[in-house]
Parts: structure tokens; sequence; C-alpha cells
């Protein structure tokens, strides 16, 4: 089968009745997801055709979930074109290789590229910061390359609302630690909050009266738990600031997505446009 294969690649050359509906095969399994008997017959294609298919069968892999093949099919790629790159840094940064998806991004000639092209190129790069919760430095991206991104202003004032609310669970540390509690409301956790304050108010006190009655065992055992349940304000008041920080990267990278993400399929063949 392979021999018959091969004298086929050699020595028949395929007409354009064939070639075009080879075509409409690969297009229809990818747009009924059927993406692994695309790639079959993106190879069969490229083999019969020497069209290089790597981009759509990478492409193909993403869609199926298998990244780290697509990975491979993109790195061993010779002439990588402008969407190579863009795509390998989609996928690094969906596998949050973050460092990989910029080294991928410098290797885009941006000198000679269109205007479209030179913004999808500052999109990604803003993306893998937003995606890696880099609040400090995806403002400065833009401000570098404002002059490109003017178009998307919106995008700014999101990011530097997105700095400005961060959350640092070293500051709710040291003010549970102050006044056991207020770490809990600095991160939102209000109830929290309160429960803590009232939970080593309630110790202390208990522990206070013991020592003035004069009770030792008493006195060692409610300051034992009013130990704990200050150490455990403290800690909780860590956990909390993590959890509300957690919460409002997820939310503003999903806001900030909605700007940056952008369809690999615009660089599919032509013939596979819809």
């Amino acid at each position: 089968m392979s021999a018959l294969l091969l004298l086929t690649l050699f020595f028949v050359h395929p007409d354009d009745a064939f070639v075009h509906k080879q075509q409409q095969l690969i297009s229809t399994l990818y747009y009924t997801a059927n993406y692994y008997q695309c790639i079959a017959e993106s190879r069969r294609y490229s083999m019969l055709t020497d069209d290089n298919m790597d981009y759509t069968i990478a492409l193909c892999y993403c869609k199926g979930n298998q990244l780290a093949t697509a990975v491979a099919i993109l790195q061993k790629k010779e002439k990588k074109e402008y969407c190579d790159y863009l795509l390998l840094s989609k996928v690094y940064t969906s596998l949050q290789h973050y460092q990989d998806a910029l080294q991928a991004l410098s290797l885009c000639d941006t000198s000679a590229q269109d205007k479209p092209l030179q913004m999808l190129y500052y999109q990604n790069i803003l993306a893998v910061y937003i995606n890696r919760y880099d609040w400090d430095n995806a403002p400065n991206v833009y401000t570098e390359h404002s002059d490109r991104l003017q178009q998307m202003h919106q995008i700014y004032t999101i990011l530097n609302a997105a700095q400005k609310e961060k959350i640092n669970p070293y500051v709710a540390v040291t003010l549970s630690a102050i006044i056991p509690g207020s770490g809990h409301c600095y991160a939102r956790h209000h109830a929290d909050g309160l429960i803590s304050f009232i939970t080593v108010a309630v110790l202390s006190a208990a522990t206070y009266i013991a020592y003035l009655n004069g009770s030792f065992a008493l006195t060692c055992t409610l300051g034992t738990l009013t130990a704990i349940g200050y150490a455990g304000n403290v800690y909780s008041a860590y956990n909390s600031a993590i959890h509300t920080q957690e919460t409002i990267n997820n939310n503003y990278r999903t806001e900030l997505n909605r700007y940056l993400e952008y369809n690999p399929e615009q660089f599919l063949p032509q013939w596979m446009k819809k």
C-alpha cells in the first residue's frame, strides 16, 4: 500500500478536480470538528501538492487539545511565518510557558508587516502578561506601544483598575497581626473578619478573667486557645487575600481577553475559509 502511494506521489500529478475535492474534504473535516481525520487528509494533501500544511495541522492539534504536539509541529517547521509565531505564542500561553511565548513573539519581524499584523503582535504580548497576572508590567507594555494600540485605549483603563485592586497578602497578615480580623476586611472577607475579631477578643477576655481569678490551669488553657485563635486569624487573613486576588485576576483576565483574543483560523489557507 505504501509503495503504491509512493508511486502515486512521484509519477502521478493530481489534477485540479482531485485537488479541489481534497480541499473540500479537509475543510469539511475541520469545520465538523473531525480534527484528527483532518490532520491525516492534510498530510496526504501536502504530499500530493507540496503545499505546506503544518499550520493547519498544528491548529487541528490545538483544537483537539493536544497542545504539546502542536508546539512540536510548529517548532519543526523550517520556514516559519508570522502566523506560526503568533500561534506558538498562543499555545505556550495556554500551557503557562510565558517566557517561551514571549520568546516566540520576539522572533516575529514587525518592521515590514502591515498594521493589522502588528496589532496582533502587540495584542499577543499583552495577552502573555495578562494571563500570568503581571499587572505591573502589562500597563508598561501598553504605554510603550500606545501609538500602535491607541485603538484599544479601553484596555489601559482596565489594566490600571486591575493594578489598583491588587490585594497584598502580606498587608493582610500585618493588619490581622495588629487588629485581629482587619486583614480579612482588607481582603474583602468581612464576615470572616468579624468572626476572627470576636473569637480572639472573647478568648483574650476569658484568659484575662481567669488570670484575675487566680486560676492558673484555666489561664494556661484559655491562653493556649487564644494563641491558636490569634495565629489562625493571621493565617486565615493570608489565605483570604490569596483567594480574593485569584478572583480579581480571573475576572480581569476574562474581561481583557475579550479584547485581545484573535482568531487563528484567519491564517488558514484561503480555500479553507468560510
